[in-house]
Protein backbone atom coordinates (compact mmCIF):
# COMPACT_ATOMS: atom_id res chain seq x y z
CA UNK A 1 0.00 0.00 0.00
CA UNK A 2 1.48 3.70 -0.99
CA UNK A 3 0.43 6.61 1.72
CA UNK A 4 0.73 10.12 0.57
CA UNK A 5 0.93 12.53 2.82
CA UNK A 6 -2.09 15.18 2.12
CA UNK A 7 -1.72 17.34 5.29
CA UNK A 8 0.19 20.64 5.98
CA UNK A 9 2.41 20.80 9.08
CA UNK A 10 1.11 23.09 12.14
CA UNK A 11 4.18 25.54 13.68
CA UNK A 12 4.50 28.84 14.53
CA UNK A 13 4.38 31.42 11.53
CA UNK A 14 1.52 29.22 9.21
CA UNK A 15 -1.22 30.00 7.45
CA UNK A 16 -4.04 31.10 9.22
CA UNK A 17 -7.43 31.86 8.37
CA UNK A 18 -7.91 35.14 9.69
CA UNK A 19 -4.53 37.45 10.72
CA UNK A 20 -6.62 38.11 14.11
CA UNK A 21 -6.05 34.49 15.07
CA UNK A 22 -3.18 33.65 17.17
CA UNK A 23 -0.61 31.53 15.87
CA UNK A 24 0.09 27.95 17.67
CA UNK A 25 2.22 27.97 20.67
CA UNK A 26 4.04 24.33 20.49
CA UNK A 27 7.06 24.37 23.64
CA UNK A 28 8.45 22.42 26.32
CA UNK A 29 6.13 21.69 29.10
CA UNK A 30 8.73 19.65 30.80
CA UNK A 31 12.17 19.24 29.08
CA UNK A 32 14.61 15.71 28.99
CA UNK A 33 16.71 17.49 32.06
CA UNK A 34 13.53 18.66 34.12
CA UNK A 35 12.30 15.28 33.92
CA UNK A 36 15.54 13.54 34.50
CA UNK A 37 15.85 16.09 37.65
CA UNK A 38 12.48 15.55 39.05
CA UNK A 39 13.16 12.14 41.09
CA UNK A 40 10.37 10.41 38.96
CA UNK A 41 12.40 9.06 36.46
CA UNK A 42 15.37 6.44 36.42
CA UNK A 43 18.03 5.82 34.04
CA UNK A 44 15.47 7.49 31.18
CA UNK A 45 13.50 10.69 30.96
CA UNK A 46 10.71 12.35 28.67
CA UNK A 47 9.67 15.64 27.45
CA UNK A 48 6.19 16.22 27.48
CA UNK A 49 5.04 19.43 24.82
CA UNK A 50 2.31 22.16 25.61
CA UNK A 51 0.24 23.07 22.66
CA UNK A 52 -1.85 26.05 22.52
CA UNK A 53 -3.75 26.48 19.29
CA UNK A 54 -7.57 27.61 17.89
CA UNK A 55 -9.05 25.33 15.79
CA UNK A 56 -8.91 25.60 11.71
CA UNK A 57 -5.51 25.48 11.37
CA UNK A 58 -3.08 23.29 9.42
CA UNK A 59 -5.03 20.43 7.77
CA UNK A 60 -8.44 20.30 9.15
CA UNK A 61 -11.68 18.81 9.12
CA UNK A 62 -14.95 20.99 9.52
CA UNK A 63 -18.32 18.85 11.03
CA UNK A 64 -21.63 20.21 10.62
CA UNK A 65 -21.06 22.10 13.89
CA UNK A 66 -18.90 24.02 12.55
CA UNK A 67 -21.22 25.93 11.01
CA UNK A 68 -24.96 24.68 11.98
CA UNK A 69 -25.38 24.68 16.32
CA UNK A 70 -27.61 21.62 15.76
CA UNK A 71 -24.86 19.84 13.62
CA UNK A 72 -23.05 16.78 14.74
CA UNK A 73 -19.30 17.88 16.47
CA UNK A 74 -16.00 16.07 15.41
CA UNK A 75 -16.49 13.30 18.24
CA UNK A 76 -19.71 12.46 16.98
CA UNK A 77 -19.15 11.71 13.71
CA UNK A 78 -19.10 7.83 13.02
CA UNK A 79 -15.77 6.34 11.14
CA UNK A 80 -17.84 5.51 8.16
CA UNK A 81 -18.12 9.32 7.08
CA UNK A 82 -14.41 9.62 7.39
CA UNK A 83 -13.28 6.04 5.30
CA UNK A 84 -14.08 7.16 1.81
CA UNK A 85 -13.04 6.47 -1.65
CA UNK A 86 -11.80 9.61 -3.00
CA UNK A 87 -11.73 11.69 -6.48
CA UNK A 88 -9.44 14.36 -7.51
CA UNK A 89 -11.20 16.79 -9.71
CA UNK A 90 -8.46 18.72 -11.49
CA UNK A 91 -9.07 22.51 -11.31
CA UNK A 92 -5.12 23.86 -11.88
CA UNK A 93 -4.37 27.02 -13.59
CA UNK A 94 -7.22 28.92 -11.78
CA UNK A 95 -6.01 32.57 -11.33
CA UNK A 96 -6.34 34.04 -7.69
CA UNK A 97 -9.86 34.56 -5.98
CA UNK A 98 -11.93 32.51 -9.04
CA UNK A 99 -14.52 30.71 -8.13
CA UNK A 100 -14.73 26.82 -8.79
CA UNK A 101 -18.07 26.43 -10.99
CA UNK A 102 -20.13 23.77 -10.84
CA UNK A 103 -19.13 22.41 -14.40
CA UNK A 104 -15.96 20.96 -12.98
CA UNK A 105 -18.11 18.16 -11.93
CA UNK A 106 -19.75 17.79 -15.59
CA UNK A 107 -20.05 13.84 -16.27
CA UNK A 108 -18.15 12.66 -12.58
CA UNK A 109 -20.34 10.35 -10.16
CA UNK A 110 -19.35 11.99 -6.89
CA UNK A 111 -22.14 10.18 -4.94
CA UNK A 112 -20.60 8.43 -2.01
CA UNK A 113 -16.99 9.97 -2.54
CA UNK A 114 -14.42 12.26 -1.02
CA UNK A 115 -14.20 14.82 -3.77
CA UNK A 116 -10.81 16.36 -3.79
CA UNK A 117 -10.36 19.62 -5.72
CA UNK A 118 -6.48 20.12 -6.75
CA UNK A 119 -5.97 23.57 -7.59
CA UNK A 120 -2.06 23.76 -6.96
CA UNK A 121 -2.89 26.85 -4.84
CA UNK A 122 -0.79 24.11 -1.60
CA UNK A 123 2.27 25.55 -3.51
CA UNK A 124 1.80 29.15 -1.98
CA UNK A 125 1.71 27.68 1.28
CA UNK A 126 3.75 30.05 3.35
CA UNK A 127 3.34 32.92 0.87
CA UNK A 128 1.43 36.23 1.22
CA UNK A 129 -0.19 34.95 -2.33
CA UNK A 130 -1.93 31.83 -0.26
CA UNK A 131 -4.65 33.93 0.91
CA UNK A 132 -5.88 34.88 -2.88
CA UNK A 133 -6.73 31.21 -3.35
CA UNK A 134 -9.50 30.31 -5.36
CA UNK A 135 -12.64 28.74 -3.47
CA UNK A 136 -15.71 26.80 -4.24
CA UNK A 137 -18.60 28.50 -5.37
CA UNK A 138 -22.51 27.92 -4.47
CA UNK A 139 -23.40 26.40 -7.45
CA UNK A 140 -20.63 23.65 -6.60
CA UNK A 141 -21.52 22.98 -3.18
CA UNK A 142 -24.89 22.55 -4.36
CA UNK A 143 -24.40 20.04 -7.16
CA UNK A 144 -21.90 18.13 -4.63
CA UNK A 145 -24.88 17.68 -2.00
CA UNK A 146 -27.54 17.46 -5.23
CA UNK A 147 -25.83 14.55 -5.98
CA UNK A 148 -24.64 13.02 -3.05
CA UNK A 149 -20.83 13.62 -1.96
CA UNK A 150 -20.16 12.50 1.14
CA UNK A 151 -16.80 15.05 1.88
CA UNK A 152 -15.25 18.14 -0.38
CA UNK A 153 -11.48 18.66 0.33
CA UNK A 154 -9.27 22.07 -1.21
CA UNK A 155 -5.98 22.62 -1.38
CA UNK A 156 -6.44 26.25 -0.31
CA UNK A 157 -7.00 27.91 3.02
CA UNK A 158 -11.11 28.41 3.25
CA UNK A 159 -13.61 26.49 0.60
CA UNK A 160 -15.81 29.59 0.51
CA UNK A 161 -14.53 33.18 -0.57
CA UNK A 162 -13.89 34.67 2.27
CA UNK A 163 -14.91 38.25 1.19
CA UNK A 164 -18.92 36.81 1.16
CA UNK A 165 -20.27 36.64 4.75
CA UNK A 166 -22.22 34.31 3.93
CA UNK A 167 -19.91 31.37 3.83
CA UNK A 168 -22.32 29.69 0.83
CA UNK A 169 -20.06 26.51 0.80
CA UNK A 170 -20.07 25.41 4.76
CA UNK A 171 -23.63 26.47 4.93
CA UNK A 172 -24.65 24.33 2.05
CA UNK A 173 -21.98 21.52 2.22
CA UNK A 174 -21.88 20.72 6.58
CA UNK A 175 -25.58 21.31 6.42
CA UNK A 176 -25.83 18.58 4.47
CA UNK A 177 -23.33 16.48 6.14
CA UNK A 178 -21.14 16.63 3.82
CA UNK A 179 -18.18 17.24 5.72
CA UNK A 180 -15.10 19.67 4.67
CA UNK A 181 -11.57 19.38 4.54
CA UNK A 182 -9.06 22.31 4.02
CA UNK A 183 -5.68 23.12 3.19
CA UNK A 184 -4.81 19.41 1.70
CA UNK A 185 -1.51 19.48 -0.11
CA UNK A 186 0.04 17.19 -2.52
CA UNK A 187 -3.15 16.11 -4.44
CA UNK A 188 -0.97 16.09 -7.53
CA UNK A 189 0.62 12.76 -6.24
CA UNK A 190 -2.86 11.13 -5.97
CA UNK A 191 -4.56 9.32 -8.95
CA UNK A 192 -7.93 10.38 -9.88
CA UNK A 193 -10.20 7.54 -8.43
CA UNK A 194 -8.65 4.83 -6.80
CA UNK A 195 -7.83 5.64 -3.29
Amino acid sequence: MRVIDLRQTIEPGMPLFSPNAPQPILKAWMTHAEAADSGNYEDTSCEITQVEMVTSIGTYLDSPYHFHPEGKTIEQLPLKMLVLPGMVVDCTGLPPRTPIQAEVLDGLDVAGKAVLFHTGWSAYWGDENYTLHPFIAEDTAQRLVAHGAKLAGVDFLVIDDTQNPRRPAHVHLLGAEVLIVENLRALDKLPTEGF
